[in-house]
């Protein structure tokens, strides 16, 4: 008999960006604070005889042939003895959004398989696989909230008070490569220390976006009254972080009837398989 399994795969929110330098492996360093919240994919995993990856997903956006979920298997499967796999994806978090959708999903491809073929990876192992893979898979090994440095690969989990934010969603597609590749040596700051980060809202890609992507602009011009607005990675989402439900709930109705816009709130605990 195959086994299955059926996951959720979480989406992040940047609460601060900042570039301080760039790589010469042509990543750049980066510092940051990352948060998990309650807006998920949905993954389905089955074992099957074909030896290969079968993986379709509800979205046409994403290429069904060559995306991170098929280079997690590919890593996997080149490294250990492992049969073929269905995957079937539904995509609820954006794509191009800067929520970390499509590296939630490599990391949960990781944990699935894992489990599925009884591997036995260490954590440790999952994340150096992780970083093969992409900058932001290793943290959504075990997500929660964490800062975040190098290219990804620093992550030093923090406890964070449970936090709401209306999430505001753009038809924008942004791809995070072609934003760095545009980022200039004077957009880059100086590294500070953990008790400088926490209180950091800065996000050093903010104003090339927003150049960029005017209709952005406008959108956080007019979302201002409702407090104080951000933008997750590289664009294109908006948000507004609310420390209680009602204060969320009262401007998501409001926000709700001009853009397009989601309550959500950060993760009490991070559990892919449940």
């Amino acid at each position: 008999m195959y086994q299955q399994l059926k996951c959720r795969s979480f989406a992040k929110l940047n609460l601060c960006l900042h570039v301080t330098n760039k790589r010469n492996d042509g990543y750049h360093e980066i510092e940051s604070i990352f948060e998990t919240i309650n807006l998920y994919d949905e993954l389905s995993f089955k074992q099957n005889n074909a030896n290969s990856i079968r993986f379709t997903s509800d979205s046409k956006k994403i290429n069904p042939s060559d995306n991170l979920i098929t280079k997690t298997y590919k890593e996997i499967s080149d490294n250990y003895k492992i049969t073929g796999i269905d995957i079937l994806l539904k995509k609820n978090i954006p794509i191009g959004a800067g929520l970390g959708g499509g590296s939630s999903n490599a990391a949960v491809t990781l944990h699935a398989l894992n489990s599925l073929f009884k591997l036995n990876i260490s954590s440790k192992k999952l994340m150096e696989i992780a970083q093969k893979i992409g900058s932001d898979v290793p943290f959504f090994i075990n997500g929660g909230s964490a800062i975040v440095r190098g290219k990804g690969e620093i992550i030093e989990k923090i406890d964070r008070n449970e936090k709401f934010y209306i999430i505001v969603i753009s038809d924008l597609l942004i791809h995070t490569k072609d934003v760095f590749e545009n980022l200039r040596s004077d957009c880059y700051v100086n590294t500070v220390k953990n008790i400088d980060l926490l209180k950091s809202q800065h996000n050093c890609l903010e104003n090339l976006v927003m150049s960029k992507y005017p209709t952005l602009k406008e959108t956080k011009y007019w979302l201002s009254s409702f407090g104080r607005v951000r933008m997750s990675g590289t664009g294109s989402t908006l948000y507004i972080e609310y420390d209680n439900y009602e204060s969320a709930e009262k401007a998501n109705r409001e926000i709700g009837r001009k853009y397009k816009s989601l309550m959500v709130s950060s993760l009490k605990s991070y559990d892919v398989f449940s």
